[in-house]
């Protein structure tokens, strides 16, 4: 069954087995050291199995994959976006079979892991399943320790004990929906979000809106004006003297909070998923011209990283 695997490989994974083959048995930072390689490209391709499926192949490992191989090995290739210590120190603490303390932390994993549609209520047994996988629980430190000397922008901890987000760190729409309290985040299929439990708005904004993915109706003229500034409009059907418009405009004197994560592009990269989001943080109302939909310019409370704002202006140009 191996040969079979080995033969059905595309050159480039064939490659991969070749070179682990030849440096023998090294952790997966070690490896992507020797080979110059992104962790990425032990992701891309489903039909590897990650870190664990390579090294089975290259016979490094006579561990038999075990019933959740599959699930697990798409899931780490959705993580790759991890860029903060919170979220990694707990990848750390599960692959060494610890139970954190419940959390939302730890539902964001749990809706990762296992896809935005598993109940919570099978956090526990969701666990055990990944406890009793020793191979994919030493490739999640693994992953975890190389992820960690990947972080090049200073992230801003958490202001709220109930929403553990960093400002300028990196979240698919599932994890932050969670972060917020949404135990079904699969939910949402908008690009914004009243919680009503935490008053919050959150808007999901992507710059790039292709043809191919976003229709004439919902081309939306999001951009970064400044550093501070974002232009965002709502939805089409929203004024301002609607509900909802009011509350954006009166959020501040409400008491409500007002959020943006931002992508460049909606573009998936080969099994790793669609990109992940930069959580801008918090923002304020400042003005807004038009109706149905509002073109509303809020104010960033912390301004947009360089290359971020680099990236914006120039897919608005």
């Amino acid at each position: 069954m191996l040969d079979n695997l080995k033969r059905a490989l595309p050159s480039s994974n064939k490659r991969l087995v070749s070179e682990l083959r030849q440096l023998g048995d090294v952790s997966l930072a070690e490896f992507l050291h020797e080979t110059g390689l992104e962790i990425e490209d032990i992701y891309r391709r489903k039909i590897l199995g990650g870190w664990a499926g390579l090294r089975r192949t290259a016979g490094l490992a006579s561990t038999p994959a075990g019933p959740d191989d599959t699930t697990l090995s798409a899931a780490f290739g959705r993580m790759l976006h991890l860029d903060d210590l919170d979220r990694l120190d707990l990848l750390v603490r599960l692959a060494a079979g610890q139970r954190p303390a419940a959390g939302r932390l730890l539902h964001m994993l749990h809706f990762t892991l296992w896809g935005p549609a598993a109940p919570l209520v099978e956090l526990d047994g969701h666990l055990a399943r990944l406890w009793a996988d020793p191979a994919r629980c030493a490739e999640l430190r693994q992953v975890a320790e190389v992820l960690r000397t990947r972080i090049h922008r200073i992230t801003t901890p958490p202001s709220s004990d109930n929403v553990p987000l960093r400002i300028h760190a990196r979240y698919s729409k599932n994890e932050a929906c969670a972060a917020f309290g949404m135990t079904n985040p699969g939910a949402l299929r908008e690009g914004v979000k009243w919680i009503e439990a935490e008053r919050a708005d959150i808007f999901f904004v992507t710059l790039d809106k292709s043809e191919h993915h976003y229709s004439p109706t919902t081309r939306y003229q999001d951009r970064a004006l400044t550093a501070e500034l974002f232009q965002w409009e709502s939805q089409s059907t929203t004024s301002a003297g609607s509900p909802t418009g009011r509350r954006y405009v009166e959020h501040a004197e409400r008491g409500s909070t007002v959020h943006l994560f931002v992508r460049e592009s909606k573009v998936a990269e080969g099994d790793l998923g669609v990109p992940p989001y930069l959580y801008a943080g918090p923002m304020t109302y400042e003005r807004h011209t038009r109706d149905r939909p509002m073109r509303i310019i809020w104010r960033l409370d912390r301004p947009l990283p360089a290359d971020v704002l680099h990236a914006a202006r120039a897919i608005a140009a």
